[in-house]
């Protein structure tokens, strides 16, 4: 509307004071250096406006001139500039399709154009290492940022595929602090430290995963299978797990009433030789729903000739559901247990027929 109204009050200013400029065009005279100009104020305008048109051009016709310059200059810089985007697109596809010797030798050429620099050599890094030249992708990792997560993320989970899984722990504590919320490197502070058998350490940064939310919900709830299990039963067997060590105690009540964090205790207990006492605490734990989750779990836990509740339990449920084959892979378990093999081996025959993707 305001434009509408601008145009309007222009073209009523041009009806008005067009004729008056044409009746009286006016007169203007300018002397310089003995030199006599003269026109009217109409001309002069009309001058003036063809001057600015000229000037304005003639900068245009200067900025297209200094632009092919500086190509000129910068032709071979362009040019390998070019290289390097072709030789990343090409590393990239080579790399989603594994291709490692063709992405590392893509990628490296890639790495002389400073554009996503650190994103190429951490690619260029993994892919010379699955390539089978380590000192290649040490290199790529020598050429990231120090102080960056992502040199700490990819020197720890190269040292962690070397099998130099302590050192990646020395590595990542150096990093994984309370205030730091990266969680690619706090799951794989976590993972180091299972593969370290840290397991007292594993616990104790339960609690800041939980706080800076490492993982969602649903990837806590297995997670939580790969450590309270392994961790407690190692413990038992290394010192004596300890219920009322500060490791376990500043676990939020929810995680120590896990049914993880019960597999493992039950393990602790039937390594000990309280083997009645896991049986009764493995029962008021098991549930139906869980037992393809539980299963590699409670497979590991000696519990010996005390497994007679717990195939009652499993008897009763496979009177409603008789071809679940996690119900006869259980069986098969207690039937090990006290040593009937012949019967072991019907009931794993059983749990494969209905189950085959069981890996056992």
């Amino acid at each position: 509307m305001m434009r509408v109204l601008l145009l309007v009050a222009v073209l009523a200013a041009a009806m008005w004071f067009g004729p008056v400029l044409v009746n009286h065009a006016g007169y203007v005279k300018v002397i310089v250096a003995g030199r006599v100009f003269e026109t009217t104020l109409l001309g002069l305008a009309l001058l003036a406006l063809a001057l600015t048109a000229a000037l304005w051009l003639l900068s245009l016709l200067l900025r297209k001139l200094l632009r092919l310059q500086h190509i000129s200059f910068n032709f071979l810089r362009w040019r390998r500039q070019r290289k390097a985007q072709q030789a990343f697109e090409l590393g990239l596809q080579a790399y989603a399709k594994q291709q490692w010797l063709a992405a590392s030798q893509h990628l490296a050429k890639a790495c002389a154009d400073e554009f996503m620099h650190s994103e190429k050599h951490l690619l260029a890094a993994y892919a010379a290492f699955y390539a089978g030249n380590t000192p290649l992708a040490n290199k790529h990792v020598a050429a990231l940022p120090d102080d960056s997560n992502s040199s700490y993320f990819v020197r720890a989970d190269l040292l962690l595929q070397q099998g130099q899984a302590a050192q990646a722990c020395v590595l990542l504590a150096e990093r994984v602090t309370a205030d730091s919320e990266d969680k690619g490197l706090g799951q794989l502070y976590l993972f180091a430290l299972q593969q370290a058998g840290q397991w007292q350490q594993l616990l104790q940064m339960v609690p800041l995963a939980l706080k800076q939310q490492w993982f969602d919900k649903d990837k806590w709830a297995q997670q939580r299978f790969n450590i309270y299990p392994a961790a407690i039963s190692q413990l038992s067997q290394q010192q004596r797990f300890d219920e009322s060590a500060d490791y376990w105690q500043n676990l939020p009540a929810k995680e120590r009433k896990s049914t993880a964090a019960n597999i493992g205790r039950a393990w602790a207990m039937a390594q000990s030789g309280q083997s009645e006492a896991a049986e009764k605490l493995l029962l008021s734990q098991l549930q139906l729903t869980e037992l393809p989750q539980l299963l590699p779990y409670i497979r590991q836990i000696p519990l010996g000739r005390s497994v007679l509740k717990l195939r009652k339990q499993a008897q009763h449920w496979l009177h409603e559901h008789s071809s679940n084959g996690y119900l006869y892979a259980l069986l098969a378990y207690l039937a090990q247990q006290e040593g009937e093999s012949e019967q072991a081996e019907l009931a794993l025959h059983k749990a494969r027929q209905y189950e085959p993707s069981l890996p056992w």
